[in-house]
This record gives C-alpha cells, sequence and structure tokens, in this order.
C-alpha cells in the first residue's frame, strides 16, 4: 500500500513550517502528502435563527482554498509528488486524526490560528496528538542548519521495539547519527541515603547495568539497519530537563506514548514526552507503543 504523511494546513507560520516539514518527509518515503485545513460552523442558538445557505458555502470555499494552496506549495517545492488536499467540515483535532489513520506520519505545527501567541503548544495540536493512532510529529523550533542526529528517548523497563525502528528507519533516510538515550536520576539516592562511597558505587554499578542494556538494545536494530552510525549514552538527571537540554543539538527527537487502550484510539501521553512537547528545540515525534 502506497505510504502516505497528513499535515494539517491553515496558512499561519507555525503550519507552513509543517507543510514544509510534512512534504520532506513525504520524500524521503516516496510517499504522497494529504494536506488538511478542518472547518466549522458552529450553529446557532436560538432555534429560529439558522445560518443561510450562501454563508455555508462561502466558509466551506474558503477552507478549500486554503487547503488547495497548502497542498501548491507543497506541489512546487516538491514536482512529481502526489499531493491531495481536504477540506474537511468537523473539529481540526478530531479530523486530522481520523484522516492520518493508516498513513505513516501525521505532522502538525506548534500551534494553530486560535493559539495564544504565548502558547508553548497549541490545544488542537495536543488533542491531535492524544486522538492519533500513528506516529506525530510536532514541528517546533527555530529554523537551523542540520546537525545530522536524530535523537530516541529509551526507557529500558518500557517496551521499545516500535519506537527504535521509527527512529532508526528515520535515521536511515535522513542519513543521520542515531543517539539512543536513557536518562536515570541518582539524586533521589543521594539525599536520602547521603553521599557515600557506597552509594556512589552503587550508582556505579546500576549505570553500568542500564548502558549494558542500552547497548544490547541498539546492537539488535543496528544489525537490521547496518548502514546508520550510532551511539548511546546513560545521562544521570531528570528525563525531562536532560532530554530538552539534547534537543538543541538534534535535528529530532523520538519519544514513545502508550496507546490508550480499551478499544479507544489514541495515545497517552507521560511527563517525558509532554515536557518535550512543550520545550524542545526541534521537532518531536511521539510514536504510539503498546
Amino acid at each position: 500500500m502506497k505510504s502516505t504523511v497528513v499535515v494539517g494546513y491553515d496558512k499561519t507560520p507555525p503550519s507552513e513550517r509543517a507543510l514544509v516539514q510534512a512534504a520532506r518527509e513525504a520524500a524521503w518515503r516516496g510517499a504522497s502528502l494529504t494536506v488538511v485545513h478542518a472547518y466549522s460552523w458552529m450553529p446557532p442558538m436560538t432555534p429560529m435563527v439558522y445560518a443561510p445557505t450562501s454563508v455555508e458555502e462561502a466558509i466551506r470555499q474558503s477552507a478549500e482554498e486554503i487547503a488547495e494552496h497548502g497542498a501548491a506549495l507543497a506541489r512546487a517545492r516538491f514536482p512529481g509528488m502526489k499531493v491531495v488536499a481536504k477540506a474537511l467540515s468537523g473539529a481540526a483535532a478530531e479530523s486530522l486524526a481520523t484522516t492520518a489513520r493508516g498513513a505513516d506520519l501525521l505532522v502538525v505545527g506548534n500551534r494553530g490560528r486560535g493559539g495564544f501567541s504565548g502558547l508553548l503548544l497549541g490545544s488542537v495540536s495536543m488533542r491531535a496528538l492524544t486522538e492519533s493512532c500513528v506516529p506525530t510529529m510536532i514541528v517546533r523550533g527555530a529554523p537551523r542548519d542540520p546537525h545530522d542526529v536524530v535523537l530516541v528517548a529509551i526507557d529500558i523497563e518500557e517496551q521499545a521495539d516500535d519506537l527504535l525502528d521509527f527512529a532508526f528507519t528515520e535515521a536511515a533516510r535522513r542519513g543521520a547519527r542515531l543517539e539512543a538515550v536513557t536518562v536515570w536520576d541518582m539524586a533521589w539516592a543521594a539525599e536520602y541515603a547521603g553521599d557515600t562511597d557506597e552509594v556512589r558505587q552503587a550508582a556505579a554499578r546500576a549505570a553500568a547495568d542500564l548502558d549494558a542494556a542500552l547497548e544490547a538494545l541498539v546492537r539488535t536494530w543496528h544489525a537490521k539497519h547496518p548502514d546508520v552510525r550510532t551511539s548511546h549514552r546513560v545521562a544521570d538527571g531528570t528525563p525531562a530537563a536532560v532530554l530538552t537540554e539534547a534537543t538543541r543539538h538534534v535535528d529530532l527527537v523520538v519519544a514513545g506514548a502508550r496507546h490508550r487502550g480499551d478499544g479507544q484510539h489514541g495515545m497517552r501521553v507521560g511527563p517525558v514526552a509532554h515536557a518535550l512537547l512543550h520545550h524542545a528545540d526541534c521537532p518531536v515525534v511521539i510514536v504510539p507503543r503498546d
């Protein structure tokens, strides 16, 4: 089945960046691109008042023009790419998540038309992510020269196959180095047990065990992607702070989120992914996992 990348577009600067990134991701995949603009007409509260057909038609036509404008920009940047424009009536987040079911990737900007300029992450972007069933990219950070590094955040205690599969494949497409990082905070132990030789030795043994486990995990996936350069490290500190700081020197950070379960669509975003979504200095991809 032909792969597809879906992007939300509303002519705002964040969506312009998301459009460019989504088109680039589609080009790397040899995929088609679907540009989505969602619109809604809120019905009047008074039953005796109704929306004239001409008004609804004007709204629909404007939405179609916005979607087609985004599609035209993508076609101009990547000639030959199949680009489809869709104007959908309904809530933006749900429209994006529904359209993206079965796609390779959903891409959204960090804010939309209705967001306050000071918001770190818009409500539509966050809602689209939590409704999404596919890897979802939030395009963050200022444009800059590439570092040719993809960072993947690994929790050794969690299942990471889907996460590493996406991260290795993405690094291969970009010709980038893959850096796998797991973060372990030992400060709490020193606070409770004191900064003693015994505590430091226990911390060193634990860090060595984590490093060995991470190295084995990376080695397993490197065997499937032998052309990808890799590195790994165990970092000391709070995961959100360490990973957010690391995004200053990478092109993409990949993290995981659990499926909602109970037959519901979407993901449950944990505190580390939440911090990255609000503070990362580069695009963030959240990959759903079991």
